[in-house]
């Protein structure tokens, strides 16, 4: 974590610097602060356009062709083989909502989400993403790439991505804060913020790389082998990590 000590360290420096800094803000827009109930998980799909939202008292269906519906209460979902299964009744027609824990693109944006979602309605079937990107973030990663180079050996920069918005690490040398922002199509970093520990050369310049692939950052994308890759806005990988 960052300590007050250090927080108060940090020193606002020229864009030029070899370490840009600025103090950090929480640029991520919550979508659970609001003045209504949260959704514990909200689900979508594409082409037909659909909605749907799980909470502790309603599962709640919308589709752009005019079918809407709640299922009150919600019915206890069966898990098998990382597949929660919600089962129902509506209008006579049979039911289900199945959420998988596997990581799914939205075909409209290609933002990627935790879980793959299908829903059947009599003899309908509906697919689509579901949970927050974000959460496919949360955590701590150690960074193995940047800019397609491989980490000066000996050395262990991180990044930790917050629930909150903040993110915060070690650069190769120094420590740094900032903040992330995800919207419907991609990942933006706030500048950084950094301590200014001097280090030998090649981690002070490998800090310095970091620290401005942060800001080129457009997107990211989980791979199947659980590598997280942060990529720009030119479809470079700039930054390579893994748990």
């Amino acid at each position: 974590m960052i300590t007050k000590t250090e927080i108060r360290s940090f020193r606002r420096v020229s864009l030029g610097s070899a370490l840009r800094i600025a103090a950090p803000c929480l640029a991520l827009s919550l979508a659970a602060i609001d003045s209504g109930e949260a959704a514990s998980l909200t689900a979508r799909g594409n082409e037909p356009g659909w909605h749907i939202e799980v909470s502790e008292s309603a599962i709640t269906f919308r589709a752009m062709d005019g079918e809407n519906f709640t299922i009150e209460p919600v019915p206890q979902p069966t898990t098998a083989n990382a597949v929660a299964i919600y089962a129902a009744t509506v209008g006579g027609r049979p039911f289900t909502l199945s959420l998988a824990d596997e990581v799914c693109a939205d075909t409209m944006t290609g933002m990627q989400h935790p879980k793959t979602a299908t829903v059947v309605i009599g003899d309908r079937r509906l697919t689509g993403c579901g949970g927050e990107p974000a959460a496919l973030l949360h955590g701590d990663w150690r960074i193995e790439e940047i800019g397609g180079t491989a980490i000066v050996a000996g050395s262990e920069p991180t990044l930790t991505f917050e629930p909150d918005g903040r993110i915060h690490g070690n650069g190769s040398c120094n420590r740094f804060i900032g903040s992330f922002s995800l919207s419907g199509e991609g990942l933006k970093f706030s500048p950084a913020g950094a301590s200014m520990m001097a280090c030998d050369q090649p981690l002070m310049d490998q800090e310095h790389t970091l620290l401005k692939a942060f800001e080129a950052i457009h997107r990211f994308e989980v791979g199947p082998e659980g590598r997280l890759r942060l990529i720009g806005d030119k479809g470079g990988t700039l930054v390579s990590l893994r748990k």
